[in-house]
């Protein structure tokens, strides 16, 4: 099969009505977390529960991102896209390390996940195809 063939099939990159519905549920899911991160850091709690809250982040962003990847990987793209966006304005307008670190803690899981997860899928997909 030839690139120009697969890429046909499988365009890289492209925007849907899904993609941007999934941008902004990720921009609110996103928002929400570091509202509580922030509220948490000024909460009368023990500090390794502080600590807990920026793991969020993590768990909010891989598990959801691979749900919906594993139904259209696209909007994974989105959903993922849409949380890191939402660290900008945050950083900004409320707090800069914790939409700091939303931004870039969420651009390296993006990284991450698409190097091993979409790549290897397509390599697999793409072994799979030549095969039969």
């Amino acid at each position: 099969m030839t690139e120009n063939q697969d890429q046909k099939n499988e365009p890289e990159f492209t925007l849907d009505i899904g993609t941007g519905v999934f941008a902004i549920i990720g921009f609110i899911t996103s928002w929400i977390n570091m509202v509580l991160i922030h509220d948490a850091q000024s909460a009368n709690i023990h500090e390794q529960l502080k600590i807990f809250w920026y793991f969020t982040i993590i768990f909010t962003t891989i598990i959801p991102t691979i749900g919906i990847g594993l139904k259209n990987r696209l909007w994974g793209y989105g959903y993922i896209l849409g949380f890191a966006t939402a660290g900008i304005p945050f950083a900004i307008i409320v707090e800069l390390f914790i939409g700091g670190y939303t931004f870039a803690t969420t651009l390296f899981i993006f990284t991450i996940l698409w190097i091993i997860f979409w790549k290897a899928w397509r390599s697999l997909k793409s072994i799979k195809m030549i095969s039969d």
